[in-house]
C-alpha cells in the first residue's frame, strides 16, 4: 500500500510512512483511527490522508490470517 500510494503521488515511500512507523503498525495493530493515531509517524494530516487504507489493510490481513 505504502509503495502503491507513493508513486501515485511521485514521493519516495518513506513520506507517506517510515519503516519504524509500518513495523510499529504490525507490532500493535491498531483497530480504529484512534488507536492509529497513537503509532509513531502517524501525526493529523497522515491520520486524515491514509489512516483508513493502512487499517484496512491491518483488518484483511487479520482476517485473513485467522
Amino acid at each position: 500500500l505504502r509503495r502503491d500510494l507513493a508513486q501515485a503521488q511521485n514521493l519516495p515511500p518513506y513520506v507517506i510512512f517510515g519503516d519504524i512507523t509500518l513495523r510499529e503498525l504490525v507490532r500493535r495493530r491498531p483497530q480504529d483511527l484512534d488507536e492509529l493515531s497513537q503509532i509513531t509517524g502517524v501525526g493529523a494530516v497522515k491520520l486524515e490522508r491514509y489512516g483508513a487504507d493502512f487499517l484496512a489493510v491491518l483488518t484483511g490481513y487479520a482476517a485473513e490470517q485467522g
